[in-house]
């Protein structure tokens, strides 16, 4: 049990020296760590490779990684 709050104590103290910019790049992260094995996460991220296979295939252009965040929220 010391040694997971020593490990926290780590974290949270390496995550106060960060930038503002780096601080919401770990949130992003954590929030992907949390749905990354989500199973509707995995089939949104295949349907959209899929699509974007078939888009490339034709020429199109692709989204965004921000309007991929905002149609999966």
């Amino acid at each position: 049990m010391a040694q997971v709050a020593k490990f926290d104590e780590l974290i949270v103290n390496g995550i106060r020296e960060l930038s503002k910019r780096e601080k919401e790049e770990v949130l992003n992260f954590i929030e992907f760590i949390k749905v990354k094995e989500d199973k509707l996460f995995i089939e949104y991220v295949n349907m959209r490779t899929q699509k974007a296979i078939e888009a490339k295939k034709k020429g199109k252009a692709f989204y965004s990684l921000e309007e991929l965040q905002r149609e999966y929220a």
